[in-house]
């Protein structure tokens, strides 16, 4: 399910320049963190992008820069900047990740109704997004820098995740994967999802009706509409 995106040399919304620098607050946390092994430098990528995303659970936190992350990591600034030349990079790095997880989460259900399989993961996305607002806002709501004249779809962050829904939605509907009919089928799926979570998370304090009920009504509606 990509994410939105806008032209490159515009920043995310919760983030700031990466040569901004935030006012001295209290005291850096202690540099704790131990040296990685020679050759063991992606460790290091990947706990910068995991102290990230911790950062960025919270819809309501500060803006994220480069040395927030490096105080999260205990590393020196210097040392995100090796693997990060940007908070924009840095975002796009946390938001991949992000995906990543989410279909992870996806593979693991053991649904072998094609409908229900489609069903659970509906669900699925939907306790993923409202678990971490923060992280669904990312993903979903934040406009990403990416390059955009030499980008096609099947770069934008998100994409693998939705050909995931794509095959399930043929599957449930007996439809090939490459039918407009699956395509659109799938767009409208995922519209009703991200309107159930957003407005859950926008309207926290509204009385909806239990989430499990919600989704399977919206997306077996759906479904059934391409089934006859």
């Amino acid at each position: 399910m990509p994410a939105s995106t806008i032209p490159a040399n515009t920043g995310p919304a919760n983030t700031v320049p990466a040569n901004t620098v935030p006012a001295n607050t209290g005291p850096a946390k202690q540099m704790t963190r131990k040296r990685n092994p020679r050759g063991q430098g992606e460790r290091l990528r990947d706990d910068i992008i995991e102290a990230a995303s911790r950062l960025l659970a919270d819809p309501a936190a500060p803006p994220l820069t480069l040395r927030a992350v490096a105080r999260e990591v205990g590393v020196a600034a210097t040392s995100v900047y090796l693997h990060f030349d940007s908070i924009e990079t840095l975002t796009l790095a946390t938001v991949n990740h992000l995906f990543a997880e989410l279909i992870s989460r996806q593979d693991e259900l053991t649904e072998t109704d094609p409908v229900q399989l489609v069903l659970a993961g509906a669900l699925v996305y939907c306790e993923f997004g409202l678990a971490a607002p923060g992280h669904y806002q990312l993903m979903f709501a934040t406009p990403l820098p990416l390059p955009l004249p030499e980008y096609t779809p099947e770069h934008f962050p998100g994409w693998q995740a939705f050909q995931q829904l794509i095959d399930r939605v043929a599957a449930a509907i007996g439809t090939d994967r490459d039918d407009p009919r699956t395509f659109f089928t799938a767009q409208l799926i995922w519209q009703q999802l991200h309107g159930i979570v957003s407005l859950r998370i926008s309207r926290s304090k509204f009385p909806w009706p239990p989430l499990e009920p919600t989704v399977r009504a919206a997306v077996q509606g759906l479904l059934a509409t391409q089934n006859h």
